[in-house]
Formats: C-alpha cells, sequence, structure tokens
C-alpha cells in the first residue's frame, strides 16, 4: 500500500534544521551589475548564510534580491538544490538588478506552488513539469523558460540496496505525486519490473526533506539530485539506479501565471532575460558556481563542487524544451489522473517571451 508522508515544508525544514528558522534580511546588493557572460562581477552581499543541522540556510524558506526599487517579482521553488543555480546566480550576482527587477524567492511544496500560481500570488513557478500538469487541468498557466537540457534524478540507497528489486517491501521516499522526481521514480520502478505497490511510497514537500529522510533513516533509498546525491554517498550511501536518461521531461525553468504574460510581459521577458544571462555566466564560472551552492544549500564545499562540475555544463542553450518532452508530460499526466489530456505541446508552452528575451 502507498503510504504518503505529506507535511507542512516549514515544519519539516524546522525539524530539519534541529530548531526553528530565523528570516534574515536580504542580502545588500552589489553597485555594478554584470554586463556579460566573461564578466567576474563580485556577490551582492558578504559572507554565507548563516546554516544549522543539515546546513540549510536559515532564511525560513524566502531570499530575495535584485533591484530593491524595481519591479517586484514572486517566483516559488521547492527546495535549495543545484537545480535553482540560476536564480542564485540571478539574485546573488545582480542579474535580476540589471533588468530592474524586485524579486523574492518563496520555498512552496509542489501543490501549493501550482495553487499559488493559478491565483497569481506568485508571478513564476520554478517547476515546468507543475505547470504542465496545472495547465492540464484548465489553470491559468504555461511553461516559459527551461534552465537545464537533462535531469540529473538518481536514487541513493543502503548498503544493502544493490537494486531496485531489493526495494520489494521497503521504504522509498521521493517528492510529491505528480512532481518531476515522482514521474521518473515510475519510470525507474517500470523498467526493474516493479510498481508503486510493490513498496512503499514516502511523499514530501522537496528533495531537501527527502535527503533529511534518507539520513534519518525513514526510508530505505531516496530519489534526489544534487548536492543532495553527492552528500548521500558522502554519508555512506551509494547509488542504486540513475533516472535522467528514461524520460525527457522538463526539469526546472519557469512557468508562468497567464495574466502576468499578458499584464506584466516586459517584466516576464526581462525575468527570462535576467536567468538566461545567468545561464551563460555559470557556464565559463564553474568555481563560483560551487561557492552559490555551498551558500544556498548549506552543501558542504567538496560536495559543491563536485555537484557544480557536474551540473553546470548540462545548463540549457536555448532556454526551450523539446516538443517530445513535452508531450511525455501530457502523457503521464493523461496516465496519472486516468483522464484525456486534450492539449497539445504547443498548448501548454509559450516561447513568445523568451524569444524576446533573445532577441529573435
Amino acid at each position: 500500500m502507498k503510504q504518503l508522508l505529506i507535511v507542512s515544508t516549514l515544519a519539516v525544514l524546522a525539524t530539519a534544521c534541529g530548531q526553528p528558522a530565523a528570516n534574515p534580511a536580504p542580502p545588500a546588493t552589489s553597485a555594478s551589475a554584470p554586463t556579460s557572460a566573461s564578466a567576474k562581477p563580485e556577490p551582492a552581499g558578504s559572507g554565507k548564510p548563516e546554516a544549522a543541522g543539515t546546513g540549510v540556510p536559515k532564511t525560513n524558506g524566502q531570499f530575495a534580491g535584485g533591484d530593491p526599487n524595481g519591479a517586484p517579482i514572486k517566483i516559488s521553488y521547492a527546495s535549495p538544490a543545484v537545480a535553482d543555480i540560476p536564480f542564485f546566480a540571478a539574485v546573488t550576482y545582480d542579474f535580476f538588478k540589471q533588468e530592474h527587477l524586485n524579486v523574492t524567492m518563496v520555498q512552496l511544496a509542489a501543490n501549493i506552488a501550482v495553487t499559488a500560481l493559478s491565483k497569481g500570488e506568485t508571478d513564476f513557478g520554478d517547476s515546468p513539469s507543475n505547470t504542465i500538469a496545472g495547465a492540464t487541468r484548465g489553470l491559468p498557466m504555461k511553461v516559459v523558460y527551461s534552465a537545464w537540457s537533462r535531469t540529473p534524478w538518481t536514487i541513493y540507497g543502503k548498503a544493502d540496496v544493490k537494486s531496485l528489486a531489493d526495494l520489494k517491501g521497503r521504504n522509498l521516499g521521493t517528492n510529491l505525486a505528480g512532481s518531476s522526481p515522482y514521474i521518473y521514480m515510475q519510470a525507474g520502478l517500470k523498467k526493474a519490473g516493479l510498481s508503486e505497490r510493490d513498496l512503499k511510497i514516502f511523499s514530501s514537500p522537496g528533495t531537501q526533506v527527502t535527503f533529511t529522510q534518507l539520513i534519518a533513516g525513514q526510508v530505505d533509498a531516496a530519489v534526489l539530485s544534487p548536492p543532495f546525491d553527492a552528500q548521500a554517498e558522502a554519508a555512506g550511501f551509494h547509488e542504486v539506479m540513475f533516472l535522467g536518461d528514461l524520460l525527457q521531461l522538463p526539469y526546472v525553468g519557469l512557468g508562468a501565471n497567464t495574466n502576468v504574460l499578458s499584464t506584466k510581459r516586459p517584466q516576464a521577458v526581462a525575468t527570462i532575460r535576467a536567468l538566461v544571462e545567468a545561464n551563460k555566466w555559470l557556464k565559463g564560472h564553474i568555481p563560483e558556481g560551487a561557492e552559490l551552492i555551498e551558500r544556498y544549500s548549506g552543501a558542504p564545499p567538496d560536495i559543491a563542487r563536485k555537484s557544480a562540475q557536474r551540473m553546470i555544463p548540462l545548463l540549457s542553450d536555448t532556454g526551450e524544451i523539446v516538443p517530445e518532452g513535452v508531450q511525455q508530460a501530457l502523457d503521464i499526466q493523461a496516465e496519472e489522473t486516468h483522464t484525456k489530456v486534450d492539449q497539445k505541446p504547443a498548448d501548454v508552452v509559450d516561447w513568445g517571451p523568451l524569444h524576446e528575451a533573445l532577441g529573435k
């Protein structure tokens, strides 16, 4: 029987850190913004956020940056994982400031993030997969940017878990049903000839929480992404199965409320342009990228360095998702909900703002 462990994001994060999270003021921004991918700007703010317990920055799930007098933009994200490094760079190295945007990043569980985006409580969400799922339910949202060319999802487990077959009747941790890691987990089980009924699934609001469950011994294996995979390895766990090659689903990027695309289009284009420039810059500054991972995820320096070296080359050059990947997401949504999905890939994405940002 599938077991769902769905808990409040903030409550779990506070427990994982061992104490209530503080909420420090946003870091100050630097005097000048980067002007090219080859520039080497100074970080916006000095030092690293204070961390406790598992190394999670004590920001109460929120961080902000950009131009204090700029247009306010609110973006949700699931976990302070490597996947969000373009956002970390855009905040820290003033790419958002350069676009005159005042950006707040708010940590929300996937289901809450979709609801917030649909109601206009946030302007963007960082999950294209969740955005596509919402769009198939008639919610006013579309994918407008993809930050990665492929996904790094993998399963790490205890020493006695040599393959997925060893997880029969045992506990496997991942994100909420319908999320990208959950879908990749399903693909992995299918390849191994298993179904979700063969084991107990523990679902959490984000990968950071799933990692904490693995370290705490609450699950025997977990679906992870950098830096949590390297942290798990350092803690004595090992890779059971790499999942990233099984599907072409979108990873992390931007899903937008369609009202934002019509009423705040210049800001939407500016947000995308800041992330495009952050991606370009990161590809030439892997050591600085490692520092960002250490700062925002709380990963130790060696883990952050390995994660940066592995992940930054996978950043997208185009910002678009291949139609086959979008179709896979639509097909999976239909299978999951047991409903007919009439939308085509072109119905749930809008690359117009991206093309404007790229000057096409």
